[in-house]
């Protein structure tokens, strides 16, 4: 732009000294110097005007380009620092989708572990309906024996025990269903119950329903006599199963000294007679004390003692304890410890009591 006014410039002065050249003779010299040279001063200033003119533009378009530069320099700066959080945004994205897709995979082999385990569960409670319908059965067989010899029971005492029991047995029995039903309600109300704590739900649901089913076969025991199923086993494993059968008070605490000794027994009867000896010690406690289970070897013969913490049991109360139908409860059959006598006698054993502790001192030989 300045090149432009300079060249503009110049051109005027040279048109005002070919003006000045071509002077018309009859002029005067002078006169037409001075208006030539106030033309061209003329010129000269508007010349001079526009080229400060464009100056001034020309600075003012340069600092607009310096500005103009210096923001698209910033927006640039700021372009790339989005871009670049962008990027971790997209990294932080990718990860949070793999740990998303793993969660779904874990939560897909949960599902199916939980419907593995439902499907167990409604085998269970299968099972359960089947167990119930068979008490039903054996209720109905017993009432019909009552019926049957209900002529006989004034001349047997046996038979007597019998026609009581059979108004018992449904008490008896509610214990095992109601552990069922609270079992069944919590793995209900827990569908993303842990597959450990379920196993557990799982063991405590079979072993109450083969309670039901030994206090079933207990009490047909008690009418008619069964063979006993003898095989080697650990006695200290018969003691274990027997408190897991129990459900424990949290104020009560059952001791079992480690010893043990095999004996060639009828472990599921024994573990009915043992299940019935660590109940009876630990409602004796008035569920607040200590049930301590010892065993002791004695080379042909294995003791296992029951000792309670409780009041103890009255001195006239002490003879009759093992009696059919005998029982200082409210509820009860009073035959489960003239169960635990008649089975432990068909062991070839014998039991005994003691007060102050009192004390249940079994005796089986190793081979009964």
């Amino acid at each position: 732009m300045f090149e432009y006014n300079k060249h503009r410039i110049i051109g005027k002065v040279l048109e005002i000294k070919s003006s000045i050249l071509q002077v018309p003779k009859e002029e005067t010299p002078n006169e037409n110097l001075a208006e030539l040279t106030a033309k061209a001063y003329y010129e000269l200033g508007i010349a001079k005007s526009e080229m400060e003119e464009k100056e001034s533009l020309i600075k003012e378009l340069a600092q607009q380009s310096s500005e103009l530069f210096n923001k698209e320099k910033k927006m640039s700066t700021d372009v790339k620092e989005k871009i670049l959080f962008l990027q971790e945004l997209a990294s932080s994205l990718s990860k949070k989708n793999e740990e998303l897709e793993r969660k779904n995979k874990e939560l897909e082999k949960q599902k199916e572990q939980n419907a593995k385990l439902t499907i167990d569960l409604r085998k269970n409670l299968e099972k359960v309906l089947v167990k119930e319908k068979e008490i039903e059965i054996h209720r109905d067989q017993l009432a019909r024996q009552v019926d049957e010899k209900s002529g006989e029971l004034e001349k047997s005492e046996r038979l007597a025990v019998i026609g009581e029991l059979a108004s018992r047995m449904a008490h008896d029995l509610r214990n095992p269903l109601s552990t069922i039903k609270n079992v069944v309600e919590i793995i209900e109300s827990k569908p993303r119950m842990k597959i450990e704590e379920k196993l557990q739900y799982y063991g405590k649901l079979r072993r109450a329903i083969e309670r039901m089913s030994h206090q079933v076969d207990d009490v047909l025991d008690f009418v008619r006599t069964t063979e006993l199923t003898l095989e080697p086993t650990s006695i200290l494993n018969i003691i274990r199963m027997s408190k897991d059968n129990i459900i424990i008070p949290n104020d009560v605490t059952i001791n079992i000294e480690q010893n043990d000794a095999r004996i060639y027994c009828d472990k599921r009867k024994l573990e009915a007679v043992f299940t019935n000896l660590i109940m009876n010690a630990i409602q004796a406690t008035d569920t607040v004390g200590t049930v301590n289970v010892r065993i002791m070897d004695n080379g042909a013969d294995v003791m296992v003692a029951v000792e309670d913490s409780g009041k103890g049991i009255p001195n006239d109360v002490l003879p009759k304890i093992f009696d059919p139908l005998f029982t200082t409860k409210q509820t009860g059959t009073g035959l489960g410890l003239s169960i635990c006598k008649n089975i432990i006698e068909q062991h070839n054993g014998s039991i005994s009591v003691k007060n102050h502790p009192t004390t249940f001192v079994v005796r089986l030989p190793k081979n009964s």
